[in-house]
């Protein structure tokens, strides 16, 4: 028998983001990786799974009557997942963080006026991640510090060869991924394209952070790889050039500031 379209709607973002974070962690005792491949693998696998899951999600807003109780299952999915066993605790985890971050980006990536608005959202939250990951005063910062935060904020995932999901992703860069994917059908974007460039610049930002052996911010090489990808993005309106010039100034004094401390 069929499912009903809500059933539906719900299942398909469920499975396609749970099973490949289940899948790894039922087989990541027999994956015999060294820590680099590993981490790799690990990072490519929650990044399918974040966008994966995103991209089946609805991409239209919801109405109150539906984002309300939705927002709040997320929620208490999270909370739930404080008092499970580690491997149920992740899965439940993204799961929750997943259902808000489609919430919040999605009802803001669906409202955009224009593609060329894509610019400026991406050299801003690539201004403000950068001074967020590399200021002590900086929110993920402080996040990073704090273990019961970053368990609460963050998706999590096995790293072979253990089971036990360990912060992979943070719940802001889910936001953005959410964004980025409804702009993208709310103006008929290449959507598998789009979805490509999120997936490779997360995995991006982990191959910087291990080859630096730093912590490196995703948001951009994320927004990097939306821009190269998607030239609708590139077309600025004329009457938002002056905002956008302001945005590329705010991102070059992040990386100049990161740069020199």
């Amino acid at each position: 028998m069929a499912l009903p379209p809500l059933a539906l709607a719900v299942a398909r973002p469920t499975l396609a983001a749970l099973l490949p974070l289940g899948l790894l962690a039922a087989v990541a005792p027999w994956l015999p990786l060294g820590p680099i491949a590993a981490t790799l693998l690990a990072l490519g696998v929650v990044a399918l799974a974040l966008v994966g899951g995103v991209a089946l999600a609805p991409s239209a807003a919801l109405p109150a009557r539906v984002a309300l109780p939705a927002a709040l299952a997320g929620v208490a999915l999270v909370a739930l997942a404080l008092r499970l066993p580690p491997v149920a605790s992740g899965l439940a985890g993204a799961l929750g963080l997943l259902t808000v971050a489609v919430l919040v980006g999605g009802a803001i990536g669906a409202r955009m006026e224009s593609p060329g608005h894509l610019a400026a959202v991406a050299l801003v939250s690539a201004a403000v991640d950068l001074w967020s990951v590399t200021s002590p005063s900086g929110p993920t910062h402080r996040i990073v510090q704090s273990p019961a935060l970053l368990r609460v904020l963050t998706l999590s995932v096995a790293i072979p060869p253990h089971r036990e999901p360990r912060p992979a992703i943070g719940f802001g860069d889910a936001v953005f991924v959410a964004l980025y994917l409804a702009a993208a059908a709310r103006f008929s974007l290449p959507r598998a394209r789009m979805g490509a460039a999120l997936w490779l610049g997360i995995v991006g930002a982990g191959g910087l952070a291990i080859a630096l052996e730093r912590a490196v911010p995703a948001l951009p090489t994320i927004g990097l790889m939306v821009l190269a990808t998607q030239p609708l993005a590139r077309d600025v309106p004329p009457a938002d050039r002056r905002a956008t010039a302001l945005a590329v100034g705010l991102l070059a004094a992040s990386v100049a500031r990161a740069l020199t401390r």
